[in-house]
């Protein structure tokens, strides 16, 4: 009996145990079930609402009629085949022709090509972490040869790396793919299938992804020719049957955390900068030219590769720059290599002949502050950058450097800053290919038709500028083959030397023209913003105690249409009459107007009022190192390019207590006792969510609405941002998964929607139900289409997919300016040049927005390298900041070029940056999110942290106008996730602790997350969530199999622990009464 006894007690306590574990799982589980829902594919919850004719559901956007049945049910092959096509265009429009000797390309149909380079047969489609391409695709060999898809056999690999271990791992995107193939037309040629099998081969030991990501010391491990003969020794002999063309494909890939880094690059591999080629590619290279006296380059990345010598190469015939194309981009690849299309695209980054020489370079990776284990306790706070460039980044300094070199001033021409030139700076020798030169299968004549046309017009209340110049540029194509061009149109403003800088270069405005006929012209009108021109004068007197605004300089502007900054740039020499004899290039006087401006035309402080009527001054003081400890930074003036050209900023010591204090994170102190009695909560009302479409931001009804909600249910909306989203039970919302990445499409397979109740839902049992849509190519080569159009496009499709997936907001486009080359998140942003990146984001949005999906591009700002991102500090003027980070936000969130007397466009959505800008957090400036980006931006809408980011300044965040947290992963909001719970906001940097009572006392930031709720609901109500909502709505929980199996779990060892537990006392009692009969 005793034994028994023992058993029982054991059994008892062991389940009693897994009982406790079982409903501790299921709360975790509960806590996390949105992402759980996701990458199961499970629906726990479903969102329910009732379609009547009085409250009627999915009437306010629908997907288009090409992309569904006659029944209005949703058609899953054509939407992919719609996004095959779109694929197949931005290749097409954005694949940038750098080379063509002798008319090399087109190849004629029927060529006999041969491939060489592993990337060639394991091409780079997107990037291992952030923008992935993901799912089955077309291979350039398919592309080029076949005539339908082999997405049975042909999935995207990724790398996957273990952030604790580091531990990489190849694994397909998508496991398996039993849906449709899809018929295209190919290049029509015979690909060489020897060297096919050799890099199949090759790859089990290479195992290269289509999606991958730099690393430290990098090789881009292209196989050796030994390894190649030793695969197949025989291999050139098919060089005969196949050698009509050699084609190479060099590679680099880009992702998110990870960036190359200078001189990081692996031993033996015969490189000294990781974007340099190495050996085994210049043998692949040097392979081609015995395979063909045709030789052609496909440049397959979105990092600037140094391909000077590629340029210079007498036997290399053809360069074609392809930007990781995404999933079906091959095919636009193909029809440019074929001729059923010309190239028509620009580069949309400058391509120096070595990185290195970029000043942005000189402080560029691992920086920390030498005191820093001494006087920063605040973790993530120990990085710096000094970007000491000031505003000449990209083709800005390489062009305006040229420009002072050719007028002999600013000992431009001195060796210092020169890599590539020995006895002086030479910018043929610096320059590989300049942003905006791209060629065509044809030729194009540009030229201005007279002056620009100008439009001034003022607020009559405010004073907000409107002033707009308008150029008409006729292109004619002179040349014998049907093309289509961009149109660029850049500008030059009037320098004093000394005095505040000035790029002498940049672009203002662009569009693409229609395919033109031999022979054919069109007058492209391009209307450009003159605020685009204004130069940011930090020290400018406001004479209202400010200081700091846009300036516009009396004197002679210079304006010029050109295949590319650099064309532009010598028309301009031209029309100012430099000498010939110094310029790399010609010039041509005809594509160039100077245009006088003084006070009586524009104001020189015409652009000191911004958009919205808002007087415009410093708001970043803190970005510049000086203004915390003087004098310590010497930023890069063209007054003196060899005494100011940047020195590495690698030990900088704190001193400042300021600068300290900042790192350290004390910026905001919770009140406990100030009188928010006017700040209204909880008061009776009718009004409910569904009833908020389709209304103004300054609709009084969102008054009445934000004073109906609760202190406590708005301080859940400002601090949960999603994916999940807290519901609202006063006014009617109900927690939703609402959010997912990325720039290339929206990441949720077409069966696992969050918005099943869809009459276009894809089923779960539809054979493509698990196509993945982020599947484009990357934010550069969608750049260097220079097609407004286009980008439109991208973002009306991806609004489309967000109804199939039930996604309201996007986290992107990504939006961030190329500092310089190495940053390995330059494949998710699209450019160097501010003004193409934010027409590229705008139209996007607005595309977007016409699906009912709001874009939040990110990473709002200053993420200019991935190395340190948390935390890390960036130093800069905020001339810098206000003229190339943030004009392109400015662009998009402005949204001018769509707005109406009725009608305010503009992003609905924003993700902020990791970083800091100076000592201070983007998080928590004020600067950056309330004065600059809501007041003179005037934007409405949701803005939320990057994921977990700054979340122990929860009171400083939601002071700066920030409008909640990104917390992924985390729901069940109000039940198994509590503001008091929550581990993610559990260590404040201040002591205090994150309850539904903390703002009690604290009437600014009740007043703020009042603000933020607002903000968060406006853009909600004006997305495709209000598809499903109506008076009826409401949750209904689902027996999912996770669900099933804890509850069993729960309900079988609580069965077996109250058995146990009364076998072990029915022992007990045995026991005690034979003890008693003894």
């Amino acid at each position: 009996m005793a034994k028994r006894k023992t058993l029982w007690r054991g059994l008892s306590a062991l389940f009693a145990f897994v009982f406790t574990l079982s409903c501790v799982a299921g709360t975790i589980l509960e806590g996390y079930k949105a992402t759980i829902d996701t990458n199961l594919g499970t629906q726990s919850e479903k969102f329910v609402s009732e379609n009547t004719a009085d409250n009627p559901l999915y009437d306010k956007f629908t997907p288009s009629a090409e992309v569904l049945n006659a029944d209005g049910t949703g058609n899953s092959h054509a939407l992919i085949q719609k996004a095959i096509d779109l694929g197949h265009k931005q290749a097409v429009e954005g694949a940038v022709l750098l080379k063509n000797e002798n008319n090399t390309l087109p190849l004629a149909s029927g060529a006999n090509v041969t491939l060489l380079g592993i990337r060639s047969h394991i091409s780079l489609l997107g990037s291992s972490f952030g923008v992935k391409a993901k799912g089955p695709y077309i291979s350039l060999e398919q592309a080029l040869s076949q005539n339908k898809t082999d997405f049975h056999n042909t999935i995207a690999y990724t790398l996957n790396t273990n952030y604790k271990t580091g531990e990489v791992t190849r694994a397909l995107s998508l496991s398996e793919w039993n849906g449709d193939e899809f018929e295209f037309e190919g290049a029509g040629f015979n690909v060489n299938p020897t060297m096919v099998d050799v890099y199949t081969k090759l790859n089990e030991t290479y195992q290269h992804s289509e999606n991958e990501t730099p690393f430290a010391n990098y090789d881009p491990q292209e196989p050796s020719l030994a390894e190649v003969k030793a695969t197949n020794p025989d291999y050139e002999a098919s060089f005969a049957q196949y050698g009509d063309a050699a084609v190479v494909v060099i590679s680099r890939p880009t992702a998110e955390s990870k960036d190359y880094l200078p001189g990081s690059v692996a031993e033996g591999t015969g490189a000294s900068e990781p974007l340099e080629l190495t050996t085994n590619e210049r043998d692949v290279i040097e392979t081609a030219k015995k395979a063909s006296d045709k030789v052609i380059v496909l440049i397959n990345t979105a990092n600037a590769v140094e391909i000077g010598d590629l340029k210079n190469d007498p036997d290399i015939d053809a360069i074609l720059w392809i930007g990781l194309p995404g999933c079906y981009g091959m095919l636009g690849v193909a029809d440019i290599l074929c001729g059923r299309v010309s190239p028509s695209g620009a580069m949309s980054d400058i391509y120096a002949t070595y990185n290195m020489s970029a000043p942005a370079m000189q402080n560029m990776g691992n920086f920390t502050y030498t005191n820093a284990e001494d006087v920063v306790t605040r973790a993530k706070s120990q990085n710096y950058i000094i970007e000491a460039e000031g505003i000449y980044v990209g083709y800005r300094y390489y062009e305006t450097r040229y420009a002072d070199a050719v007028n002999g001033v600013g000992n431009a021409a001195s060796p210092v800053g020169a890599y590539a030139s020995s006895t002086e700076w030479n910018y043929d020798n610096e320059v590989t290919y300049g942003f905006g030169y791209g060629l065509s299968y044809t030729t194009f004549e540009r030229e201005l038709q007279g002056q620009p046309e100008f439009s001034i017009d003022y607020d009559d209340e405010t004073g907000a500028p409107s002033i707009y110049a308008t150029f008409n540029v006729k292109v004619t194509n002179t040349g014998n083959v049907a093309a289509k061009t961009p149109v660029q149109i850049y500008g030059q403003a009037p320098y004093t030397v000394g005095g505040v800088e000035k790029s002498a270069i940049q672009l203002l405005g662009f569009d693409k023209t229609p395919t033109l006929q031999p022979g054919e012209s069109v007058v492209m009108p391009i209307k450009v913003d003159m605020e685009y021109i204004a130069s940011y004068d930090s020290t400018y007197d406001n004479g209202d105690g400010t200081t700091g605004t846009y300036i516009l300089d009396p004197g002679t502007y210079f304006f010029a249409v050109g295949n590319g900054a650099h064309d532009a740039l010598n028309n301009i020499l031209t029309l100012q009459g430099a000498d010939a004899s110094k310029m790399v290039g010609t010039g041509s006087a005809a594509a160039a107007v100077a245009q006088e401006i003084d006070e009586n035309m524009i104001s020189k402080t015409a652009f000191s009022i911004s958009k919205t009527g808002a007087k415009i001054s410093n708001q970043l003081p803190y970005a510049d190192w000086n203004y915390y400890q003087d004098g310590e930074v010497t930023y890069l003036s063209r007054a003196d390019w060899a005494g100011t050209f940047p020195k590495t900023y690698d030990s900088m010591t704190l001193t400042s207590e300021q600068l300290i204090s900042d790192l350290n994170g004390n910026y905001y102190t919770i009140s406990t006792t100030d009188d928010t009695s006017d700040v209204q909560w909880g008061k009776n009302s009718d009004l409910m969510f569904y009833q908020m479409y389709g209304k103004n931001f300054d609709d009084p009804a969102w008054d009445e609405l934000l004073d109906k909600i609760t202190l406590e249910e708005a301080q859940y909306m400002a601090t949960f941002g999603g994916p999940s989203i807290p519901g609202i039970e006063s006014i009617g919302t109900i927690e939703t998964y609402a959010t997912e990445n990325a720039g290339n499409g929206i990441d949720v397979n077409l069966n696992a929607s969050k918005d099943t109740g869809a009459p276009w839902n894809i089923s779960a049992d539809d054979p493509n139900g698990n196509w993945y849509p982020i599947v484009f190519a990357s934010a550069p080569l969608v750049a260097s289409s220079f097609n407004p159009d286009l980008y439109k496009e991208v973002g009306e499709f991806v609004g489309e997919e967000s109804l199939f997936v039930g996604i309201p907001i996007l986290w992107g486009p990504g939006l961030n300016t190329h500092r310089q080359a190495y940053n390995g998140r330059n494949g998710e942003y699209y450019s160097e040049d501010p003004v193409l990146a934010g027409n590229a984001a705008m139209e996007f949005a607005i595309g977007a927005l016409e699906y009912g999906l709001i874009a939040a591009p990110k990473h709002y700002a200053f993420n200019d390298q991935e190395t340190n991102r948390a935390g890390v500090a960036p130093y800069m003027t905020e001339q810098r900041a206000r003229e190339v980070d943030l004009r392109a936000y400015q662009i998009a969130f402005e949204a001018s070029k769509y707005d109406t007397d009725d009608y305010d466009a503009g992003m609905r959505g924003l993700m902020t940056s990791f970083s800091k800008i100076g000592g201070v957090e983007c998080t928590v400036s004020t600067g950056l999110m309330t004065e600059i980006l809501m007041n003179e931006w005037g934007f409405k809408g949701y803005a939320v942290t990057d994921i977990y980011d700054d979340t122990d300044l929860y009171g400083a965040v939601l002071n700066s106008g920030v409008t909640c947290f990104d917390t992924r992963g985390i729901s069940g909001f109000h039940g198994s996730t509590t503001l008091e719970n929550c581990s993610t906001f559990a260590a404040q940097n201040d002591g205090t602790k994150v309850s539904a009572t903390l703002l009690n006392g604290d009437a600014n930031l009740q007043r703020k997350v009042k603000q933020a709720t607002h903000n968060i609901l406006y853009a909600l109500a004006n997305s495709n969530l209000m598809n499903r909502y109506n008076s009826t709505t409401c949750i209904k929980q689902t027996m999912t199999w996770w669900r099933g199996a804890y509850i069993a779990l729960i309900a079988v060892s609580g069965v077996l622990m109250v058995g146990s537990f009364a076998m072990y006392t029915v022992s007990s009692r045995k026991k005690k009464e034979e003890s008693e009969a003894q």
